[in-house]
């Protein structure tokens, strides 16, 4: 196989994450090439004086239409998670690129991950699902199988991809969903990148469920692996070496509580931690304390997540305000948005400001028609086109009755 390209995607503030991630990854695959997708918008000498040994890439580096104002329209967690297949499409259109891996930057790698490797000479697209065996009490039915239900069958602090056909059409297709609904809105079925992978087994060929109990172990699955560590210091699951484990939760406190919820915050998962942290504090010193770069307007003032959801649901204010970053001028009209009233279950196009739309005169023929034959529907009609027209301004009503009679992806 060519080179595997692996890489993570992470804010300031996760830097001493992947500084952890990148080290173990030297130590156990040298031979994966390491990149860094920081999630700022920084000058070249300021990404210049990271340490890494990675290569970095920032947002304004990938080929992402409209980037900037695409993405004021997302948080923190959103946007380090839908830059993520554009990044992949990137690597995998490099003629050495033979396959690449991703890895949250909260993962840490602790033995050769053989199994991977392997898979990715076979297989199009790998994943690892966040429950390999069924829950056989009804608390873990709640607690574990109703979150994957709700957040996704699969894990994505890790996928591979294969430059191959089918895992080039896999890119394209995340792209396409993560630049439109790349969201957290649980309730619409929506959770950042990760509840559209539930959707690939189905739909892009040679798809590999890496079940091995050694890949991605963490605190909602920690109660189905048991770690033990051999005289020799090294950790181990169901007599394997520990491929790698995923810290997710540490800052909040939702890891540690979950594995002392099941029995498994003290001994082995216990010094994984305590280990972990010590290297997290060892990093932090080397890197500077930053303010992320998309949380605030050009004057200084913070962006309320609300006026960003206001903004990518609303095509008229991103047709008005083409740089919403430029003042926070804007905040009062982002804010009297976020103050409608929104149907029930309503999901927006995502940033569509950019598009161009064409009516297509027969369609509208046709409705208009209907609505001469039968005058009741005419209170209908303009009831939607005033819905639409306040929701997603004229680009929004042009869309509606585009030839495709869909979204353009």
């Amino acid at each position: 196989m060519s080179t595997i390209h692996v890489f993570t995607s992470a804010a300031a503030n996760y830097l001493p994450k992947a500084q952890v991630l990148f080290d173990s990854l030297e130590t156990h695959h040298p031979d994966w090439q390491r990149h860094l997708l920081l999630v700022e918008d920084w000058p070249l000498d300021a990404v210049s004086n990271l340490n890494l040994n990675a290569s970095i890439t920032q947002p304004k580096d990938l080929d992402i239409p409209n980037w900037r104002p695409w993405a004021f329209c997302h948080s923190i967690v959103e946007l380090c998670t839908a830059l993520k297949p554009f990044m992949l499409k990137q690597l995998l259109e490099r003629e050495d690129c033979g396959a690449v891996i991703y890895l949250d930057p909260d993962i840490r790698v602790f033995s050769v991950l053989h199994e991977v490797t392997s898979a990715l000479s076979q297989h199009s697209v790998l994943l690892t699902p966040h429950q390999c065996t069924p829950e056989t009490t009804l608390a873990g039915v709640m607690s574990n199988e109703f979150t994957s239900l709700r957040y996704g069958s699969y894990n994505l602090g890790f996928i591979g991809v294969r430059s191959c056909p089918s895992g080039h059409q896999f890119a394209q297709w995340w792209a396409q969903r993560a630049y439109r609904f790349n969201r957290d809105d649980v309730g619409n079925g929506l959770f950042t990148d990760q509840r559209w992978i539930d959707l690939v087994p189905s739909l892009f060929d040679e798809v590999a469920i890496m079940r091995q109990r050694r890949l991605n172990v963490a605190s909602w699955n920690g109660h189905q692996r048991d770690l033990t560590m051999t005289s020799a210091g090294d950790v181990q699951v169901a007599g394997e070496p520990l491929g790698f484990y995923h810290f997710t939760g540490l800052d909040s406190g939702a890891h540690d509580l979950a594995l002392s919820q099941s029995g498994k915050a003290v001994g082995v998962n216990a010094n994984l931690v305590q280990n972990y942290r010590e290297a997290l504090a060892i990093h932090a010193r080397q890197f500077k304390s930053h303010k992320w770069s998309f949380a605030q307007f050009a004057d200084g003032v913070v962006v309320n997540n609300t006026w960003r959801r206001a903004y990518r649901d609303n095509a008229a204010l991103q047709a008005r305000f083409p740089d919403p970053w430029c003042s926070s001028d804007i905040a009062p009209t982002l804010q009297a948005a976020a103050n409608e009233t929104v149907p029930a279950n309503y999901v927006s196009p995502g940033y569509v400001a950019g598009e161009d739309g064409s009516v297509d005169t027969g369609r509208l023929s046709l409705q208009l028609t209907h609505a001469v034959r039968r005058p009741s529907r005419w209170m209908t009609i303009l009831k939607a086109v005033r819905r639409i027209l306040r929701r997603e301004g004229w680009r929004g009503l042009r869309r509606r009755v585009s030839r495709s009679g869909g979204e353009r992806m």
